[in-house]
């Protein structure tokens, strides 16, 4: 087991039925059909997207993880699934930081030169990575 989960915008959830792969589907740059074509490229069978080995939003009892820092983005399709995912951590007693970047899009973590807040949330995001790290 890994000593710690750093997750920036995690697909957790390959059956993709969260409200944000709709509400966030196209127009943010990651596309909800992008993300279909990679799951679909993944994992081919339908009936293994909801396995908890692929879909770590669906294990029975998330409280044997190991620690996690994540970060999710306000118009992002995979959102609602990272920010669950994050809730169910934390319910388990899960050691857990979580931010939800507003005004983010998936993948700002490489917009740093383009994008002073991109900068300034990925420096939050690497922060909180360095304050998790064991030892």
């Amino acid at each position: 087991m890994p000593a710690a989960q750093f997750l920036a915008f995690p697909n957790t959830d390959l059956t993709l039925s969260r409200p944000s792969t709709r509400d966030k589907a196209t127009g943010w740059g990651l596309t909800t059909d992008a993300v279909a074509w990679g799951v679909e490229n993944l994992v081919p069978d339908p009936a293994w997207r909801a396995d908890p080995v692929v879909s770590p939003l669906f294990a029975a009892d998330p409280a044997g993880l190991p620690l996690a820092v994540v970060v999710t983005a306000e118009h992002d399709p995979l959102r609602d699934e990272g920010d669950e995912y994050a809730e169910r951590l934390r319910g388990a007693g899960v050691r857990v930081r979580h931010r939800c970047e507003l005004g983010m899009i998936h993948g700002f973590l490489t917009m740093e030169l383009v994008s002073p807040a991109a900068d300034a949330a990925g420096d939050r995001f690497f922060a909180d990575v360095a304050d998790f790290l064991p030892g």
